[in-house]
């Protein structure tokens, strides 16, 4: 294409502009990522209210305490994978001890009411797209691994005993596909 920008910023530049209280590199981060993440949030929490709140609080977190992130420990995309996997469990968490009592056709109508609005289910609609997009760019094993970690919640002892594999593979399928996912979303960003 004769009007893509190849001269973005990668992701670890994006990280080290925060650090020193660059806002623009901040908003790049989040027009770069906040759609997976979202839906990440939004598979956990099964609340797009609670998973907006998530999210605003992962990219406020990120923004106020960047020097939590350790480029030797992995690359910035699955440092806001795991704050988007942890801060949802933990609202979750909160969330169910909370409202213990309160009934699940509450919650069904909510959802419900919520998904009758065209802009929502347009927003909806769109941030699926993309997920699928990335997620089909992964090897059976990888997506396996990645959908039982990031959207059904289960820790990776947990996974590797639901797939019947070795531990030590399925931390390989979950960090090779966390790769492949930041390729797959760099690309699309780069192509817009």
């Amino acid at each position: 294409m004769a009007g893509t920008n190849t001269s973005q910023p990668d992701d670890f530049s994006l990280m080290q502009a925060i650090a020193a209280g660059d806002r623009t590199a901040l908003s790049a981060l989040y027009d770069r990522y906040s759609p997976i993440i979202l839906a990440v949030c939004r598979r956990i929490l099964r609340d797009a209210t609670e998973a907006e709140d998530v999210l605003t609080d992962i990219f406020f977190e990120v923004w106020t305490k960047s020097d939590r992130f350790d480029r030797t420990r992995g690359t910035p995309v699955t440092y806001l994978m795991t704050l988007a996997r942890s801060r949802s469990i933990d609202r979750k968490r909160q969330r169910t001890s909370r409202a213990a009592y309160t009934s699940e056709s509450l919650e069904n109508s909510a959802v419900e009411s919520e998904s009758a609005s065209p802009l929502v289910q347009s927003d909806l609609d769109e941030q699926r797209q993309i997920i699928r997009q990335a997620m089909n760019c992964l090897d059976a094993a990888q997506r396996q691994a990645v959908e039982c970690a990031f959207f059904d919640d289960l820790s990776h002892s947990e996974i590797a005993e639901k797939l019947k594999k070795p531990l030590g593979t399925i931390k390989t399928n979950i960090r090779q596909g966390l790769i492949r996912l930041r390729e797959a979303l760099r690309n699309r960003n780069e192509a817009l």
